[in-house]
């Protein structure tokens, strides 16, 4: 009588079958499918934001230290192209592809921000007396998707971030 009250126990008792755990697995595939290319274009948006505000922060700090300096002037170089970089430090018109020279004090490159270009650059001088010795267009950056992201110096040295068609990635359409 022992052995029939457990056998009914054992039956009770079952675990998932192969085919419900191939089921489950193949459900996760398809949403993963489903969700891994809007994160790899979340992921390049997010590059895309950190090139532009990194570069309107290297911008501020080189007004900064200009002011702090005085009179000695604080030089943001700029390389656009497909191996584009920038550095901001003491001498003018640095090749920050190649190794940091001296006074240097921070540099940028392309290899940082994968799949973000940076279409066009001007090279700026802060002297600390003035706000800013050329405003204007400091750098635009884009996606290979065509998204954009533009970086100005303002008359008064601010750095700004602005999307040349308008309200992408939270930021305000460039004027003019």
């Amino acid at each position: 009588m022992r052995a029939r009250a457990v056998a009914p126990a054992r039956r009770a008792v079952r675990g998932i079958t192969l085919i419900e755990c191939v089921i489950a697995i193949a459900i996760v595939f398809a949403l993963m499918s489903i969700a891994l290319p809007s994160f790899g274009e979340a992921m390049a948006r997010a590059r895309l934001r950190a090139a532009a505000e990194d570069l309107a922060l290297d911008l501020g700090n080189a007004r900064l230290e200009s002011v702090r300096q005085g009179a000695g002037l604080v030089h943001v170089t700029l390389r656009p192209g497909g191996a584009w970089c920038w550095s901001v430090g003491s001498l003018p018109d640095v090749d920050c592809r190649s190794a940091p020279a001296g006074g240097t004090f921070h540099t940028a490159r392309a290899e940082d921000y994968a799949g973000v270009t940076m279409v066009r650059g001007i090279s700026a001088s802060f002297d600390g007396r003035d706000a800013l010795a050329a405003a204007g267009l400091a750098a635009e950056f884009a996606l290979p998707q065509g998204q954009q992201l533009r970086v100005q110096v303002t008359p008064l040295g601010r750095a700004i971030i602005c999307s040349p068609q308008g309200s992408s990635l939270d930021f305000p359409r460039c004027a003019g």
